[in-house]
């Protein structure tokens, strides 16, 4: 009895004698068999050989390429599964063999990363420059009072007595002038 390689996704029945006689024929239909036989296969193998999903699929695809090209050099010695197996295999070394020779994906040393540390730290100084701006704006529009009831109460989390104490003002006017306050800022945040 025939010995079935996969019957996965497709439904399609892969029977490994069927398979070597086909291709030790010269079968022009036979590659789009395999892909339907043995993709999902060679993924899940390579996923696991080359360690991510966008490599075992770009490796699979470079399996099929060369099953292309040397499946008229097959002899049938062993199941094509095997044959494709071993063409996955080779597959993912040259993609790691050509990734590992590229100067692109290698940093310099540690000049570079100090080089690259000090301008992301200038870029998020000028970020947070820029997100402030507004606000000190809108700080700068308020009186001398109320920015102080503002600032001591949401900068320096003082309570509403101890900021009517600092400033001697009652609690109610404090209260007053920091609603009054917010408010303000919230307007002048929003027209920016």
């Amino acid at each position: 009895m025939a010995r079935i390689e996969s019957t996965k996704s497709t439904g399609l029945v892969c029977e490994s004698e069927d398979l070597r006689s086909r291709a030790l024929e010269g079968d022009p239909t036979l590659l789009n068999d395999l892909i339907n036989c043995f993709q999902d296969d060679l993924i899940r193998f390579l996923q696991h050989r080359c360690g991510h999903t966008g490599d075992a699929e770009d490796a699979t695809q470079d399996t099929f390429e060369s099953a292309i090209r040397y499946l008229d050099g097959y002899r049938g010695e062993s199941s094509l599964k095997s044959w494709l197996y071993r063409l996955a295999s080779s597959a993912c070394v040259k993609m790691r063999r050509g990734r590992k020779n590229d100067p692109k994906l290698h940093e310099s040393l540690d000049v570079d990363k100090a080089e690259r540390a000090k301008q992301l730290s200038q870029e998020i100084e000028s970020m947070l420059e820029a997100r402030l701006m507004p606000l000190e704006k809108a700080f700068g529009e308020l009186g001398q009072t109320d920015r102080s009831v503002l600032l001591l109460r949401d900068g320096e989390e003082l309570s509403i007595a101890e900021i009517a104490e600092k400033l001697d003002l009652t609690e109610s006017a404090t209260k007053s002038r920091l609603h009054r306050a917010r408010k303000q800022v919230r307007i002048l945040l929003n027209n920016e």
